[in-house]
């Protein structure tokens, strides 16, 4: 599930996502799209934003973005402040349109632009809303599918640039890559995200527990105190053999375990506290990155599981 974002720092990339309170519509009408739409083109411009992607939903909306200036809080609070003014005006009514602050994903800089964007822009065809997402009119797919539709608020260049320098061929490539997830739907880019926020390489996620490291405590935001600490292994381990019984020396290389302890101890280490795949993989004797991958899944894929691991998670703290 996407959290709140507090990481700022000039030039990160977000996924950001705004959602209606109680998953309300955020807007009624086509007046209420457009009025939106301006919205967002003048706090990119304002804030000097770098959107590469968005799309506009009844009840949420999708950005990519990337922030040249450490801004994101300042233009989402622009954003949404003032379209919830505009809202609340013509529509007659007072509170909150929003479900608490924005949410999202901070995105590593290099190797994401296709999956995310194009995670955005099927949005609408995964919702049932259309059947193709060139027929969605809410969102920035029309100017990559066609120059003339640009919008020139818009950064396209960046998850172009990854088919190479020509426009032309590399508008198709896009066009036909975004096709391929219609039929065959691709997997979330956000389900491996680190702490629910940081999508990237263990490289990556360790320089953003640097920038952790030197920002000052916040008791309010536990999500952040999750990645700037973490139990060793050896603690995960001991208080999963201890929920389970569990005899950790018996997790040996090449030798099955009927139970879900290791996976629970893979799960913990990888997906809630960031450990490498290879180092746990040698700590808890399996084979390699893929053995842990799959152990990831198989306690993802049962929701028994993954209560366990929220009361676990909870003890390590």
């Amino acid at each position: 599930m996407a959290r709140p974002l507090r990481i700022e720092f000039a030039g990160a990339l977000y996924h950001v996502m705004s959602r209606g309170i109680e998953r309300r519509s955020i807007v009624r009408d086509d007046a209420d799209r457009l009025k939106r739409l301006e919205w967002i083109r003048r706090t990119v411009e304002m804030y000097g934003w770098r959107l590469h992607t968005f799309v506009l939903m009844d009840n949420h909306e999708h950005l990519f973005v990337e922030t040249p200036e450490a801004n994101l809080s300042a233009g989402m609070h622009l954003l949404n402040g003032s379209y919830t003014s505009y809202f609340n005006r013509r529509h007659r009514r007072a509170g909150h349109l929003f479900q608490g602050r924005y949410k999202g994903h901070l995105i590593q800089e290099e190797g994401y632009y296709l999956e995310v964007s194009r995670y955005i822009h099927l949005n609408p065809v995964r919702a049932g809303m259309v059947r193709r997402p060139d027929q969605w009119r809410w969102g920035s797919f029309a100017g990559y599918q066609r120059a003339r539709r640009a919008l020139d608020w818009i950064s396209y260049d960046g998850v172009l640039g990854e088919f190479g320098r020509d426009a032309a061929s590399a508008r198709r490539a896009y066009g036909r890559f975004v096709a391929a997830g219609v039929g065959q739907k691709p997997r979330s880019p956000f389900a491996d995200a680190i702490g629910g926020l940081l999508v990237g390489s263990e490289a990556f996620v360790a320089r953003i527990r640097k920038v952790l490291d030197d920002m000052p405590d916040n008791p309010e935001l536990p999500q952040l105190r999750k990645l700037r600490t973490r139990p060793s292994l050896e603690a995960i381990v001991l208080v999963v053999c201890d929920h389970f019984g569990a005899d950790r020396w018996s997790w040996r290389l090449g030798r099955r375990i009927d139970d879900a302890s290791r996976s629970m101890a893979a799960y913990l280490a990888r997906r809630r506290f960031g450990y490498p795949a290879g180092e746990i993989a040698r700590a808890l004797g399996y084979r390699g990155h893929s053995s842990v991958n799959t152990a990831v899944r198989r306690v993802e894929s049962a929701a028994d599981l993954r209560k366990t691991a929220a009361i676990l998670e909870n003890e390590l703290h």
